[in-house]
């Protein structure tokens, strides 16, 4: 579950006390004896960092494995840090006459030159900071840095594609990536615009990294499930010779991951927008947008796969069991999804109908005829079909007892 945190308006005072504070750290950055090769010290920034709770970034942007940093994988630290670090570049506007509370502070007799320094000084430590935090851009968009996700639906595990945690990440990082407005104020040194422009330069490649990063991550996720569709065992591990009636474990790994795209709609759809105009992807429903028309391909990719494996099922009421399950678990999750077609949600209620009258003529039929309309062979003694009635009921019975009928 995704909260927002709750935005606090600082006083003046505050406001003021926090650009002391960050001028502070700027000089000693570029001030102390141990300037790294960038021009200031990193332990001024490793300082910086550990109190925004994201100390290990720098270790990330040195090369160190990406294993040693798997708690980072969920962006938790590293979201609201980078918004903080953004929040205190937009207090320097107190460094720009006329800007801010920051202008109090300064003694009248401070020069415009002094004035500019500082404004180059500071906008070199938040470059410097900038360029530190998105190097985990880079770490999470690492092909190998994945973890087995397992989800849990009544009660019963379900493992899920190991991406799936990652395009999680992704969507987040490219969701605050897209929100970073920086306060650009104009400045009297060209240094510092050119600073502020290598900043959105890197913040715009950054985001379209990101970018093609969920569209490979999309892609393994399908690949992998349209792949499980080949698995011929049933989810619960109680496959028979028979078969099973229960839902297939494709069928929850396919809608789990049609829902998730249905929930994160608006961040997904220009993505697959984006990779249909570059011939990354070719939808096959050409009347809808490219995301309802992948969506739209996996159910009925699935649809197909089970009606295929249903043709194994030697039993007719079993198999028929077995696809109004299925198709009322699919029909149920897709039930007023506010993007899905109406008209194919149409044609899956008819199909469940179908799937149930199916299941009830070639299994109790046979059983209901020997009242309804008995045949000699139904009549026993004293012409009663009643006998035969409660042997066929009792077969049938017998038959279909174990059958599961899943709760959707």
């Amino acid at each position: 579950m995704e909260m927002k945190e709750l935005e606090f308006v600082p006083s003046l005072e505050e406001t003021a006390m926090k650009i002391k504070q960050i001028k502070i750290l700027a000089k000693e950055f570029f001030g102390a004896p141990k300037c790294s090769t960038e021009g200031g010290d990193l332990s001024i920034l490793e300082r910086w960092f550990t109190e925004l709770g994201v100390g290990w970034v720098l270790h990330v942007a040195d090369g160190a494995p990406a294993g040693e940093f798997a708690h980072a994988l969920d962006a938790s630290s590293w979201i609201p840090a980078l918004s903080k670090i953004v929040d205190t570049y937009r207090l320097t506007s107190g460094l720009l006459p006329g800007h801010g509370p920051a202008e109090e502070e300064e003694p009248a007799r401070e020069s415009g030159e002094q004035n500019m320094a500082e404004q180059l000084q500071f906008a070199r430590f938040f470059q410097q900071a900038m360029l530190k935090m998105l190097s985990f851009v880079d770490f999470i968009v690492a092909p190998n840095l994945t973890r087995q996700v397992v989800f849990v639906a009544d009660g019963v595990p379900v493992p899920v594609p190991a991406p799936c945690e990652k395009l999680y990440t992704l969507l987040r990082v490219r969701q605050t990536l897209s929100k970073i407005q920086l306060p650009f104020y104009s400045s009297s040194s060209a240094e510092v615009e050119r600073i502020q422009g290598e900043i959105v330069n890197v913040l715009s490649a950054k985001e379209g990294k990101v970018g093609e990063a969920i569209w490979s991550a999309m892609e393994e996720i399908r690949t992998q499930i349209l792949e499980s569709l080949e698995d011929g065992q049933g989810s619960s591990g109680t496959q028979t010779p028979q078969g099973s009636s229960d839902i297939d474990k494709a069928t929850t790994s396919v809608m789990m991951y049609v829902m998730f795209l249905q929930r994160k709609y608006w961040l997904m759809a220009p993505i697959v927008s984006e990779a249909a105009s570059v011939d990354k992807y070719v939808p096959r429903f050409g009347a809808v947008q490219p995301l309802i028309s992948l969506e739209l391909e996996m159910v009925s990719c699935l649809e197909e796969k089970l009606a295929n494996k249903s043709e194994a099922f030697p039993d007719q009421g079993l198999r028929f069991l077995f696809l109004l399950n299925n198709s009322s678990f699919i029909a149920d999750k897709l039930h007023d999804t506010p993007y899905f077609p109406k008209s194919y949600q149409v044609d899956l209620a008819g199909k469940v109908e179908g799937y149930m009258k199916r299941y009830i003529q070639v299994s109790w039929s046979p059983v209901l005829s020997c009242l309804i309309n008995p045949t000699p062979s139904c009549l026993g003694k004293n012409n009663s079909p009643l006998p035969k009635f409660e042997s066929e009921f009792q077969k049938i019975y017998t038959t279909q007892k174990l059958w599961k009928v899943p709760r959707s």
